[in-house]
């Protein structure tokens, strides 16, 4: 990514934070004022959700420094870490919020202001889908994982501001009715529902962050790796290799080492560039973030690595 890719990217977390701070109090403002417990849920949700973005957006402006005489790999770790925080986040918001909705169900439910509610989820969904659109478009060629995470938090909120949308219609429509009883437990139970359903996402973003945080090797890139290595093994003559892969954040991280016999001066140091080079066209060529070391060794590294 290079320099106008970064600039862009941070304009655009940018103007995702503050239309999602201004969504925010506009859903606690009406939540409040229509008792809906599950819109002033959805508006804590996207407090967070601006929290995170803003976070984002810092982490951009320090992975675009690029490495410095502290972090001399880069910022590129900043983004699992961020990840790993906002699920872990995330979780205990949705637990609050399914516990509220719980304790409200026990306690005979509760009235609120339906045409408020409605009007206030239709237009948010409106408006969550009108975003998603946007970045979406903005988005492609950048290959931003922060832009990505933010871009699809746009679509899961359209979504659910949707559903919350349908519920408060669905109650609206047994006002008057035999059924109208029910009324009072709709929001409890849409909180419930809401809460629930959401539980999964930061549960996988945990998982996933957790992973790169860890440097447990992707299989899909180990695989590219080592189908790599072993045909140039094959086309120049080697014993054998050994690699080494993890990816952190949008960083690819990528040891090879090339095994060749104790008496071998077949190469020269011109020769050896060239391999490398070759390393690197055969991958799909290096971007900007990522880390490649090539070396060439009589002395194979046992590691759990070589059995995998």
């Amino acid at each position: 990514m290079d320099a106008d890719s970064h600039k862009k990217e941070q304009t655009l977390l940018l103007r995702s934070a503050c239309a999602t701070a201004a969504l925010s109090l506009l859903s606690i403002l009406l939540g409040l004022i229509s008792g809906a417990q599950s819109i002033v849920f959805d508006g804590m949700f996207d407090a967070i959700d601006v929290a995170m973005t803003l976070l984002a957006w810092h982490a951009s402006r320090l992975i675009a420094r690029g490495a410095d005489c502290r972090f001399q790999f880069g910022y590129w770790h900043l983004e699992p870490i961020l990840s790993l925080v906002s699920g872990t986040v995330r979780i205990f918001v949705c637990a609050y919020g399914l516990l509220g909705g719980v304790s409200s169900l026990m306690s005979g439910g509760r009235v609120i202001s339906y045409d408020i509610a409605i009007m206030y989820a239709a237009v948010s969904s409106c408006l969550s889908v009108a975003a998603f659109l946007y970045m979406q478009r903005c988005c492609r060629g950048l290959e931003s994982r922060l832009l990505e995470s933010d871009t699809w938090g746009w679509l899961f909120g359209g979504l659910m501001s949707g559903g919350l949308c349908v519920s408060f219609l669905l109650a609206r429509a047994l006002e008057g009715s035999n059924a109208a009883w029910l009324m009072p437990y709709i929001d409890p139970v849409v909180l419930i529902l809401l809460t629930g359903g959401m539980l999964p996402f930061p549960i996988s973003s945990i998982y996933r962050s957790g992973r790169e945080i860890l440097q447990v090797a992707p299989a899909d890139l180990n695989r590219q790796v080592r189908a790599v290595a072993g045909k140039l093994v094959t086309r120049h003559g080697f014993i054998d290799h050994q690699s080494y892969v993890a990816r952190i954040g949008r960083a690819r991280f990528i040891e090879i080492g090339f095994i060749t016999p104790m008496d071998c001066d077949v190469f020269t140091v011109a020769e050896l560039d060239a391999i490398r080079s070759e390393v690197a066209v055969e991958l799909g060529g290096l971007r900007t973030a990522d880390w490649l070391t090539v070396y060439f060794t009589a002395v194979r590294r046992r590691s759990l690595a070589d059995q995998g």
